[in-house]
C-alpha cells in the first residue's frame, strides 16, 4: 500500500510536468492528497496519526486542489494552457529520474534508506517538481510545482525515517496552507495586473 501511494505521488508529479492543460492540475494535486493520506493511515494508527491524516486530506485533498480549480475555471480558455515543454526538459527529466538509482546505490551502505522504493518515488518527485519550476512559464505551474516539491519531501521523509514527528507534520501542513493561499492570491493579482499568466511578464517590474 505504501508503494502504491508513493507511485501515485510520483505519477502526479510527472503528470503536472508533462500536461499543458492547467485544468488537470487540481486532479493531480487531489491524487497527491489522497495518496499521502493513505500513506499516513498505513501501519499503527494512533489518535495523533488519525488527526494528521484528516488534516492532510482536508488541506492537500480538498482546500488546495479546490482553490487551484476555482482559479483555473475563472480564467478564459486561452489562459488555461501552459506553453509547450522545452525539448531539453525531456532529456533532463529522464536523467534526473534515472539518477535517483545512483543516489540509492551510494546511500545503501550507510543504511540511511529504510524503504528504497519510497525513496525513489520521493526523490524523483522532487526532481520533477524542481524541473517544472525552471521549465514551465505559466504562473500556476510554478504554484503546483512548489506543492509537488513538498509532497515529494513527505514521501522521502517516510522512506528514511518511517514517519515524521507530529509537530513537524502539523508545521509543514500549516506552512503549505499559508504558502498556497498566498501564491494563489498572487496568481490572481498577476493575471489581473498583466493580463497574462506567463511568469516572464514579471520582468516588467524591474526598475
Amino acid at each position: 500500500m505504501m508503494d502504491t501511494a508513493g507511485l501515485l505521488v510520483f505519477l502526479s508529479s510527472a503528470g503536472l510536468l508533462w500536461s499543458r492543460n492547467l485544468s488537470y492540475a487540481a486532479l493531480f494535486l487531489l491524487t497527491d492528497g489522497l495518496a499521502l493520506t493513505v500513506m499516513m493511515l498505513v501501519g499503527s494508527l494512533s489518535d495523533a496519526d488519525l488527526a494528521i491524516a484528516v488534516a492532510t486530506l482536508l488541506i492537500k485533498g480538498v482546500i488546495i486542489p479546490g482553490s487551484v480549480w476555482r482559479v483555473v475555471r475563472q480564467w478564459p480558455a486561452e489562459f488555461r494552457q501552459d506553453y509547450p515543454l522545452p525539448l531539453w526538459a525531456y532529456a533532463i527529466a529522464a536523467i534526473l529520474v534515472l539518477g535517483v538509482n545512483h543516489v540509492i546505490h551510494v546511500l545503501t551502505p550507510t543504511h540511511l534508506i529504510l524503504h528504497r522504493t519510497l525513496f525513489f518515488y520521493g526523490l524523483a518527485s522532487i526532481h520533477l517538481s524542481l524541473l517544472m519550476i525552471v521549465s514551465r512559464r505559466h504562473v500556476l505551474s510554478q504554484v503546483t510545482a512548489l506543492i509537488g516539491v513538498e509532497n515529494g519531501l513527505v514521501v522521502l521523509a517516510y522512506s528514511v525515517a518511517g514517519s515524521l514527528p507530529i509537530f513537524m507534520e502539523l508545521g509543514m501542513l500549516g506552512d503549505l496552507l499559508v504558502a498556497a493561499a498566498i501564491l494563489v492570491w498572487m496568481t490572481r493579482r498577476i493575471h489581473q495586473q498583466f493580463k497574462s499568466t506567463d511568469v516572464t511578464a514579471l520582468q516588467r517590474l524591474r526598475g
